[in-house]
């Protein structure tokens, strides 16, 4: 009777000292830092030092371009007289030929570099619409890595809180003579695994959260009290494969910068062949190779962007199957939650029990919501390559 007393003592102590509440509803932060995942791309676009370089690249090929136009006049006068001079230049080959030259020289002293600068402008004016979406997709992803961090880690708090407790537990009823050491050295090999999976995740979201301030252009060690909105696939483009790739061709940057490339490099060889018409002359062929590399340029991006697609798509593809088993084990650890949820109510299992469910059944919805974050993403890239496509600073990178 005096045990069976003692064990009655012991198990009130227990549910008064060492329960905790899981997932409390409500509670009131002192100092609100939300982010909100749009105005963190407006900010990461208004500091980014990259974009504000294509700016200035911008302007000054702008600036140069009007240069040019306005040397146009001199180069006009020139050959205006060269023409004079070949019109009577008679039966000399030599000196028509001197004078060819001369003519070359100078319409491309005129033309070729306005041509150049017009099409460097149209280029790195794409090539910024191109950098922002690889902004954007970079703040897309680690603010949706940010919100599942958060979650597991408040879990994996949760978790830890609750082996926590069976760990007090543990040394409590050693004092009391109810357990063994070999059990409570157990209950601290739990703890200390436990407790050491809590500082993982912690490191893993303070590195994330340093990622997209360091991206956001805003102190480094700015901290987040949480989040204004989540981004959850409800459903996914009914779009073929052949249908994205279709859009990509038509809608890249990278596509269109090629054709415009191609216009421009015909424009200069009909400048030559307007000088020298014979498909045999060195200067025709010299003339023609850009043309042709501007071509093969072309069906070589082609190539490389229908990689880009099948390989997003797959990717989209392997996550959307992951969904339905996903919502399955939430399924099946709510009704878990739900027996628990009514035995507590009955007195039937302990306050630590029915936290094990509910830690349970917050660790599967998490893998729920991450997977539905995972496919929002991966649409979200899929859609960015078949529109403009987001590799600006690839397409940077190889025209500097």
């Amino acid at each position: 009777m005096k045990r069976l007393r003692l064990l009655c003592i012991t198990a009130a102590l227990t549910t008064t000292l060492f329960s905790s509440t899981v997932f409390a509803a409500g509670a009131a932060q002192s100092a609100q830092n939300l982010l909100d995942v749009d105005k963190a791309i407006d900010m990461a676009i208004e500091n980014s030092y990259s974009l504000k370089k294509l700016d200035l690249s911008i302007s000054q090929l702008k600036n140069n371009y009007v240069d040019s136009q306005r040397n146009a006049a001199g180069y006009d006068d020139q050959l205006t007289s060269l023409e004079k001079l070949s019109s009577t230049i008679k039966n000399d080959s030599l000196k028509l030929n001197l004078i060819n030259s001369q003519k070359l020289s100078l319409i491309q002293g005129r033309d070729f570099i306005q041509l150049e600068y017009k099409y460097a402008i149209f280029q790195y004016t794409n090539i910024k619409q191109a950098s922002e979406n690889e902004l954007k997709a970079g703040v897309y992803k680690l603010y949706s890595g940010l919100v599942s961090l958060k979650e597991g880690l408040d879990v994996e708090q949760q978790n830890f809180n609750n082996v926590e407790d069976q760990y007090k537990k543990a040394q409590f009823q050693l004092q009391l003579g109810l357990v063994s050491k070999a059990d409570v050295k157990t209950s601290e090999a739990s703890y200390l695994a436990e407790k050491a999976k809590l500082n993982q995740y912690q490191r893993q979201y303070d590195a994330y959260t340093k990622q997209l301030n360091q991206l956001l252009g805003v102190d480094i060690n700015t901290r987040y009290t949480g989040f204004t909105k989540d981004n959850l696939a409800t459903s996914t483009s009914s779009k073929s494969y052949d249908d994205y790739v279709k859009d990509a061709l038509a809608n890249r940057i990278k596509i269109k910068n090629d054709n415009e490339m191609i216009d421009t490099k015909k424009m200069e060889f009909y400048s030559v062949r307007g000088v020298y018409n014979s498909d045999k002359s060195p200067q025709y062929e010299v003339a023609n190779y850009p043309v042709e590399a501007a071509k093969n340029k072309l069906e070589t991006d082609k190539i490389d962007i229908s990689i880009e697609i099948n390989n997003l798509y797959n990717d989209l593809q392997v996550k959307v199957k992951k969904l339905e088993p996903a919502k399955k084990d939430y399924d099946s650890m709510k009704k878990t939650y739900d027996k628990a949820s009514q035995s507590y109510n009955l007195g039937l299992i302990s306050k630590i029990d029915f936290d094990k469910a509910a830690v349970g059944l917050k660790a599967k919805e998490i893998a729920l919501k991450s997977i539905q974050r995972d496919i929002w993403l991966a649409q979200t890239n899929l859609n960015y390559a078949s529109d403009i496509g987001a590799d600006g600073s690839t397409l940077a990178s190889a025209n500097n």
